[in-house]
């Protein structure tokens, strides 16, 4: 056999190859189509389970323990001062927070420059507490990355985690439905 002819083989080979998993991902694509999302791509439901200890100290060197806000209500924001969609998600938050007085609203500011912050926190108008936190505490709530926000009941327990930049109407219906269960 010719090294020419060799060459169009496999390159024939790998064309068959990419047209054959081109087929298989169009013909999934489809029936997830037609079916919607297979039991195996939805997120797991979130089991409510007792929110870790917060102890520390906030940006503005206060004490700060979480067992002080216990059977309120409480939304729990991990956020830093270097973090694009913290720093866009914070008026939102504040908004609610104003909105809202009967929800206790506290930041954990994770693995950031505590000046950084606190300028931050003065200049976009966060007034509720926000505990330094260079790891332990972002480690014992299983945070995967910034934003992250809980939401604990009056019981203590996180009924939800959410990933990434929230709003003020999705936190609205996010308690609203907190309060539901």
């Amino acid at each position: 056999m010719s090294r020419r002819s060799l060459i169009v083989i496999v390159a024939l080979v790998g064309i068959g190859a990419v047209a054959l998993i081109v087929g298989v991902r169009g013909m999934a694509d489809a029936t997830k189509a037609e079916t919607g999302p297979t039991e195996s791509s939805l997120i797991p439901a979130f089991t409510p389970t007792k929110a870790p200890a917060i102890t520390g100290e906030t940006i503005t060197g206060e004490p700060f323990d979480l067992a002080d806000y216990a059977g309120k209500p409480i939304i729990l924001n991990f956020w830093a001062s270097w973090c694009g969609p913290c720093r866009r998600e914070i008026p939102a938050i504040a908004a609610f927070a104003k909105s809202h007085p009967e929800i206790q609203v506290l930041g954990v500011n994770y693995q950031d420059d505590v000046a950084d912050a606190a300028a931050f926190e003065k200049t976009i108008g966060a007034t509720w507490p926000s505990v330094v936190d260079d790891g332990p505490i972002g480690s014992s709530y299983k945070v995967p990355g910034l934003p992250t926000t809980f939401l604990i009941n009056s019981e203590g327990q996180i009924v939800e985690r959410i990933l990434g930049e929230v709003t003020e109407p999705m936190l609205d219906a996010r308690i609203k439905a907190m309060n539901e269960q």
